[in-house]
């Protein structure tokens, strides 16, 4: 297939034929190492100062992370990377998040409006055609542009039975304030730890909270909640990825809330997020009974991170965080997540080449007809 078949055209976008392969888009993935691609990061001013210093104290094994997932290649870890002659380049990174779950990230486009199109536009396509995803997922701040247009619109754009997009707060809750919550929490409402197998009622709750979508994404209706088939991938590499779950039950047995404790290699993603305690509080709860259940699940799901270096639980979820930061927990910033089912890929396609088609118009721009 000529290689500018599906980025040097002029017509309506359609989906593209599969499968393809990365350099149909001009990419290579995984070609970068990661040390010149945490270079490429500083340049652009994507690693900004502040996120360099958060990073500065695990640097080395974060980068010793990503050149071990690197040595397993696609089955964990990839970076598709485009480079134009003239200099300008982009790169977007995705890990595996969940038994066919994926976390796709770090776009990052230097000089190129065209590099960042080839790499959003391969990532679905390639993908689309291996057909081994479930999902992708990413996370952004709800203040950049163009993030909020491409995912943030994705429910409207492909609609809600195959998306899902959920603002929501991030904070570091640090161990010792985590253990204080849990002397004031709800004590006539014990949390437990589930033992990995399958949970209905699990999956019952995170549909009421944030659907199906959400469900499929993180694997929550499979049988091994503790992502067992999944650490053992990235084991082969010497890395590891697990989850840990407590739940909590109301007076009657049911289950009203839990937190599930992501645990991976430190700084997979750059916000740690890889490592992110995802809480889950039914929507009938008030909102003092949502805080108290809040605080028995940061409490008890802060055993799971006893060896996170950065001595912190990292919580994210809809439920408002700001009575935790009042105590002492620090903010990182808002986020949305936006989560795509595999069966919507050429539709996320369409919505990506429209989007980028508009932004080269918008420039002057029009990319060449095919031959």
């Amino acid at each position: 297939m000529n290689s500018t078949a599906v980025l040097d055209r002029d017509t309506t976008p359609t989906a593209p034929p599969t499968p393809l392969a990365w350099s149909d888009f001009g990419c290579r993935v995984n070609a970068l190492p990661p040390a010149e691609l945490f270079e490429r990061y500083e340049r652009s001013r994507f690693l900004y100062p502040a996120k360099r210093a958060r990073l500065a104290p695990y640097w080395s094994l974060v980068l010793e992370n990503w050149q071990r997932a690197r040595r397993a290649g696609e089955l964990l870890h990839w970076v598709a990377s485009y480079d134009e002659p003239d200099g300008g380049w982009a790169s977007l990174t995705s890990w595996r998040s969940t038994h066919a779950g994926w976390q796709t990230q770090h776009l990052v486009s230097s000089g190129t409006l065209l590099g960042g199109r080839a790499v959003m536009l391969a990532a679905q396509a390639v993908r689309s055609g291996e057909r081994r995803d479930v999902a992708q997922q990413n996370w952004f701040s709800p203040s950049n542009r163009f993030a909020a247009l491409a995912f943030g619109g994705l429910a409207d754009s492909i609609g809600p039975e195959r998306s899902l997009v959920v603002p929501g707060a991030y904070v570091m809750v640090p161990r010792p304030l985590a253990g204080l919550l849990g002397q004031g929490s709800d004590r006539g409402r014990p949390v437990v730890e589930l033992d990995g197998g399958a949970c209905p009622e699990l999956a019952e709750l995170a549909r009421a909270c944030r659907g199906e979508v959400y469900v499929r994404a993180e694997g929550l209706d499979r049988d091994d909640l503790g992502l067992d088939d999944v650490d053992r991938l990235y084991r082969l590499v010497d890395l590891r990825r697990y989850r840990r779950i407590w739940v909590q039950h109301d007076a009657t047995g049911r289950l009203r809330a839990a937190a599930l404790a992501y645990r991976g290699p430190l700084g997979f993603n750059f916000s740690f997020l890889e490592n992110r305690c995802d809480v889950l509080v039914s929507p009938e709860l008030d909102e003092p009974e949502a805080q108290r259940a809040l605080d028995a699940l940061i409490a008890a799901a802060s055993a799971a991170y006893e060896d996170f270096a950065p001595g912190a639980v990292p919580v994210a979820g809809e439920t408002p965080m700001d009575r935790l930061i009042r105590a002492g927990a620090e903010p990182v910033r808002p986020y949305t997540r936006a989560i795509w089912l595999a069966e919507s890929y050429p539709d996320v396609y369409q919505h990506i080449d429209s989007l980028y088609e508009r932004r080269l118009r918008g420039r002057g721009q029009h990319p060449r007809r095919a031959q």
